[in-house]
């Protein structure tokens, strides 16, 4: 855990900075909810990935940032990022509103989906961002977050990630196809992995896969358990675009003590799953 803690005090280096305008470009957005641009070293004239980050329910964007050790994109020039936090509910949680289940418990009905799509709009039209390398990773609350934004603003997010999340219980026609990657762990008592296959079938549906899959190899992902616990499975026949792929982590629960190699996997992934030109 000795990484966790350091990526705590340099994550606080670059999002307690400052927020004042670079070069007269906004590097706060969201209005009366308000989250910093975290803008890595860049090039003129080349484009970069922007990341956003959707922390689980009562977490936040700091926390969930550490927490999936990718605090360092920033640092290495790799992309933009924006964490945001959600709204506070009754219970003084940190929520996002994706659906019905997950995790309006107060029903308050912030539209999430215009806010954080909002947000990434306005920072594409300010900053040189690649459209084809929009990216979103969520935890549990957040990943049924990112489901959603699949459905609905596909047509600006190019790819998903969702640890311990499902897909959102909504109608859902996206414009295009989204790349998808579902990871999971079997022993999850807060978002069942009952759930993986279901919301993996959904989308491959949607993304005009097939029923059958590939083995994608094996990762050691959760420092509690010996090994690499993590198989990859990826659809066939999935349309351009709208690759469909599942990691089930056997034995690791709803939080996985995640290792160094979670950020080497997921980078890797994000590489090899841009939007097709």
């Amino acid at each position: 855990m000795l990484h966790r803690a350091i990526a705590l005090v340099m994550l606080c280096s670059i999002a307690c900075g400052s927020d004042d305008p670079v070069d007269g470009i906004p590097t706060v957005y969201g209005g009366d909810r308000p989250v910093s641009l975290q803008i890595p070293l860049f090039t003129e004239g080349q484009v970069y990935p922007l990341v956003l980050i959707l922390h689980g329910y009562g977490a936040s964007g700091f926390v969930q940032e550490a927490y999936f050790g990718l605090d360092d994109l920033v640092e290495r020039g790799t992309a933009f990022v924006l964490a945001p936090d959600g709204l506070v509910d009754s219970m003084s949680r940190q929520f996002w509103n994706a659906d019905d289940t997950c995790c309006d418990f107060d029903n308050q009905n912030p539209d999430d989906v215009a806010y954080l799509g909002g947000l990434v709009d306005e920072v594409m039209a300010d900053w040189p961002i690649d459209p084809k390398r929009v990216r979103i990773i969520g935890h549990s609350n957040g990943g049924f977050m990112a489901y959603r934004l699949a459905c609905d603003r596909a047509d600006l997010f190019t790819s998903i990630v969702s640890l311990a999340g499902n897909a959102a219980s909504v109608t859902c026609q996206p414009s295009e196809p989204v790349h998808v990657l579902h990871i999971h762990g079997t022993a999850d008592a807060t978002v069942p992995f009952t759930g993986a296959a279901p919301s993996v079938d959904e989308w491959a549906t949607r993304n005009s896969c097939s029923a059958t899959g590939t083995p994608a190899g094996t990762f050691d992902l959760d420092a509690a358990i010996l090994g690499a616990e993590t198989s990859a499975a990826t659809r066939d026949g999935c349309a351009a675009g709208g690759t469909v792929e599942q990691w089930t982590m056997t034995d690791s629960g709803h939080i996985p003590n995640l290792t160094r190699e979670f950020d080497t996997a997921i980078s890797q992934w994000w590489a090899d799953h841009p939007r097709p030109d």
